[in-house]
């Protein structure tokens, strides 16, 4: 983390929870209410010619004043293609590309807006960003620097949704630059990995 203040380790904790469960929730609510689970993992890193070829990134965007964070969804099509055949229902070679495309933009749009409404809960407007798709290895973009001086508080967490073995990396990213307000947010929107699933619609 950079910057000057820290933040109390229990935020954090309620960070991580809040994230794994609304993206389990999210999931879970894609694939017509089959049992997803979340899951710790090691950051997966595009980081060779090898490892680079047919992983594929899509991320969202949620700004406000207060905090700045991407959720992301890194992924190939062949582990995707089991998860996308059980939300359209189809067997996995009938699963088209485009399918795949929309069903992780989706996704990490509905986990997104998820994080979005607890910001705006407690009186915090932001702004979201369409779900975007990109090559794995153009994360180098998108990633935070933190600055160990006087920069913004920078907090990162990965983990997996599985379903039937079938995993989706996930992956936020926060800038925060309002440390009080960003604790009363966290602090006030833990639970909200209880609210009402909702309808899909895909993209």
């Amino acid at each position: 983390m950079g910057g000057e203040a820290e933040i109390e380790p229990k935020v954090f904790e309620s960070l991580r929870k809040l994230c794994e469960d609304l993206s389990s929730v999210r999931m879970k609510s894609h694939l017509g209410g089959r049992e997803v689970q979340s899951r710790p993992c090691e950051e997966l890193v595009f980081d060779d010619d090898i490892k680079k070829i047919g992983k594929w990134l899509s991320l969202v965007f949620v700004s406000s004043h207060v905090v700045k964070m991407s959720f992301q969804a890194k992924f190939t099509f062949e582990k995707c293609r089991p998860l996308v055949a059980m939300a359209f229902e189809k067997k996995t070679e009938e699963v088209t590309r485009e399918q795949m495309e929309d069903f992780v933009k989706e996704f990490c749009n509905l986990t997104a807006g998820a994080l979005k409404q607890n910001l705006e809960n407690e009186g915090f407007s932001s702004l979201i960003s369409l779900p975007l798709l990109t090559r794995g290895q153009d994360e180098v973009f998108f990633k935070n620097h933190p600055n160990e001086d006087d920069g913004p508080i920078v907090f990162q967490h990965t983990w997996e949704v599985v379903c039937e073995n079938n995993p989706l990396f996930c992956e936020i990213h926060f800038e925060i630059y309002d440390k009080e307000a960003f604790e009363k947010i966290i602090l006030g929107a833990f639970g909200a990995e209880e609210e009402d699933e909702g309808d899909i619609d895909f993209l």
